[in-house]
């Protein structure tokens, strides 16, 4: 019947083309991704056609009158496309909108789309709460068309990974009330992933938990049409602290289970199961099961999971054991997976990886120093890894750029561990801000003369010219001011020449003291790495292109950066502020007014207001999607004065006027014992009301404010 069927089907397609009928595109998920971007009458000007080679590439090249994409397969084309439309069309994609070019000329000569290193890998945990928490399908349809015009092979899934965990603890024995309790709202579900914390914001209410679990599903199904491997949650043997009552008994005798201490000032972490014991195979065999029936494969290449992650504790675990056993698992679940672990800080311990086969274990680096010189100074033996910036956390608003560890990249590759490095990774823990990075990144892994071996980059000799190109994609504007304005911020503030944990924060948001000088725990406390001077002389730059192009506030790509480089200048005008507040009265009205201004300037943009983000939550779960955002953005967890708090703390139009500006009045009001008074706003923070500012102020005039 199948082959009668197939020589039907031979016929058909023979008869179609005799007739003249378009034949079907070579890569049509690569060619969806260009009519998204570009429109119907833009993709007819392409065609597609398969390329034979060893290794993953394309090719781009005029023929017939068209623009021709020859690829080994959609991933390679998809990427291709990508290329064609930053070098020969000029145009530009980011999170902060897409300029599509007017014009689509004919490469003049053919262009070798090939990687320097086979892997190009996406996302950190921690972004799925701070910028994805709320998405839907359309955001992730424009999430996925990015990855595949960068060239992405891989990408994090945990979307949907609640109904696993729902699934499996039901099969385990888990009660119903002891699921609920364990399972994060979409917040805080980054955590619970990886293994540091369970039940904030519980409970996650069961048709949200439907919901996810279907966009997962639509996820893969989409990353794959790509060639975009999805990383799909390993078992890990991290359980419910609950797990004590129901697997120490006659069901799973043979459990073992250790607990794992706090994280964060106090948050209970998930108990670990002894991966060498009877119940943790037939636990681990539930949990496969469970995820490749919740996303609808049997087959992922690559399992995530992480232990004893930012301090966990491993007293009495016998590392290499229950590593191997763990390994073990995922074979059978899938063999040949890789098994990717994340680097940071002090993990993996070594111990963990001395028992796992370096060729079916991968390391994804978590790299902080965007001052490094290129070298990594940790190795892994045997086992492959992948360098990842680790550009924001929490999500927050700073320029900062690690210039320096991009123009750098070829470095890890001529340093020790270079023979064992396969790919690059895009690791930040909030990707809304600083996009010049990540244009500047996914530029660089598809240039040998960039990553390469030989010699420094020669980018690095010509960052003017390629900010200069970066201008005309993303604004569609030559003008010698912005291109200045921009070089000016590539060797300051996007150049930071010292180690530490993202942008150098504002002091609007953090909790108010006399003496602050940051906002979260865990950001530096050291002086500004730049000048502040080079921020303002750069926003000057910006409004003199405005005030003579003032359509150009109407691109979204052009607005969005206006916007940000004059919110900068705002916030380091407070921190200059801040050592004179405790004896000048001026100062403090200063400090106030500088505040009303930030939250009057970020109104004009939509990305940039609490209500945008707000409107997202609630349209995918009501106002406990609101609570829960403005929990996150405010006291992370409820309560306040953890260290924690303001950890995600967002320079957005409606939270500073409403949240951030009232805590200094409170503060200014009553400095000899505030606390009371910021504990209460604090509180009331995810159910407060909060006004949303108007849309319809002039961002130019506000602008020229700033600058009189």
């Amino acid at each position: 019947m199948n082959r009668a069927i197939a020589v039907i089907s031979l016929a058909v397609a023979v008869a179609l083309a005799a007739a003249g009928a378009p034949a079907a595109c070579a890569f049509p998920a690569a060619q969806g991704v260009l009519r998204r971007f570009a429109g119907e009458c833009v993709t007819e000007k392409f065609a597609f056609a398969r390329m034979e080679s060893a290794e993953p590439q394309a090719e781009i090249a005029a023929r017939d009158g068209k623009i021709l994409i020859r690829a080994t397969d959609e991933n390679r084309a998809a990427a291709a496309v990508g290329r064609y439309i930053r070098e020969v069309a000029k145009g530009h994609w980011s999170r902060s909108g897409n300029r599509v070019p007017t014009d689509w000329p004919l490469p003049e000569k053919p262009i070798t789309v090939k990687a320097v290193l086979p892997h190009l890998h996406a996302y950190n945990y921690c972004v799925f709460s701070y910028s994805f928490a709320f998405y839907g399908e359309e955001e992730w349809r424009a999430n996925i068309d990015r990855l595949a015009l960068s060239g992405f092979t891989s990408a994090l899934v945990p979307t949907g990974n609640m109904k696993v965990w729902q699934l499996f603890l039901r099969d385990a024995g888990f009660s119903e009330a002891q699921i609920a309790a364990f399972l994060p709202d979409e917040t805080a579900q980054s955590w619970t992933n990886c293994g540091v914390m369970e039940g904030v914001g519980a409970p996650f209410p069961p048709e949200r938990i439907d919901e996810e679990a279907r966009l997962g599903r639509w996820i893969v199904k989409e990353m794959r049409a790509l060639g975009i491997e999805p990383m799909l949650q390993g078992f890990t043997g991290l359980l419910p602290n609950s797990s004590t009552n129901v697997l120490c008994g006659a069901k799973w005798p043979d459990a073992r289970i250790y607990d794992q201490g706090r994280w964060a000032g106090g948050l209970k972490r998930p108990v670990l199961l002894d991966a060498t014991t009877d119940a943790y195979a037939k636990l681990a065999k539930m949990w496969y099961r469970r995820l490749y029936e919740v996303y609808g494969i049997s087959d992922p290449r690559y399992f995530v999971g992480n232990l004893f992650s930012e301090g966990g504790v491993a007293k009495g675990v016998d590392c290499p054991r229950i590593a191997a056993a763990m390994q073990r698992e995922q074979q059978k679940a899938s063999p040949g997976a890789l098994w990717c672990i994340s680097c940071w800080g002090a993990a993996p311990r070594q111990d963990l990886l001395n028992g796992l086969n370096p060729d079916l274990t991968r390391i994804i680096v978590l790299d902080r120093n965007m001052a490094n010189g290129g070298v990594f100074p940790r190795g892994f033996g045997k086992i492959t890894w992948i360098w990842g910036e680790l550009l924001n956390f929490g999500g927050n608003e700073g320029m900062y750029g690690g210039m320096n560890a991009l123009l750098n990249l070829s470095g890890h590759l001529k340093g020790p561990n270079g023979k064992t490095l396969r790919g690059y990774a895009l690791e930040s823990e909030g990707l809304d801000s600083n996009p010049v990075f990540y244009d500047l990144f996914t530029d660089l892994v598809f240039r040998p003369d960039a990553t390469g071996t030989t010699g420094v980059s020669p980018v690095a000799n010509t960052l003017d010219q390629w900010l200069a190109g970066y201008a005309e994609r993303r604004y569609g504007i030559r003008d010698s001011r912005i291109a200045e304005a921009l070089s000016i911020l590539a060797r300051s503030i996007w150049n930071v020449n010292r180690m530490q944990e993202g942008c150098s924060e504002t002091v609007f948001c953090a909790r108010p003291k006399w003496d602050v000088k940051k906002s979260s725990s865990w950001a530096t406390r050291e002086k500004m790495y730049y000048d502040p001077q080079d921020v303002e002389k750069a926003a000057r730059l910006y409004l003199a292109v405005a005030q003579e192009r003032p359509e150009s506030l109407k691109l979204p790509t052009f607005r969005f950066d206006f916007t940000d480089v004059f919110r900068q200048v705002l916030s380091d005008r407070g921190v200059a502020l801040v050592p004179r507040l405790k004896d000048e009265p001026a100062a403090r009205a200063e400090f106030l007014a500088l505040i009303r201004k930030m939250d009057a300037l970020l109104a004009c943009t939509e990305a940039l207001r609490l209500d945008t983000h707000e409107a997202r939550a609630r349209k995918r779960a009501g106002e406990r999607g609101v609570r829960s955002l403005r929990r996150l953005f405010t006291t992370w967890i409820e309560r306040p004065n953890s260290n924690l708090n303001d950890y995600a703390h967002h320079q957005f139009a409606g939270l500073l006027s409403n949240y951030y500006l009232k805590r200094w009045e409170a503060f200014f009001a009553h400095p000899e014992d505030p606390d009371a008074a910021l504990d209460a706003l604090e509180r009331a923070a995810p159910s407060a009301s909060c006004p949303s500012p108007p849309k319809d102020g002039d961002l130019l005039a506000l602008a020229r404010a700033i600058e009189q």
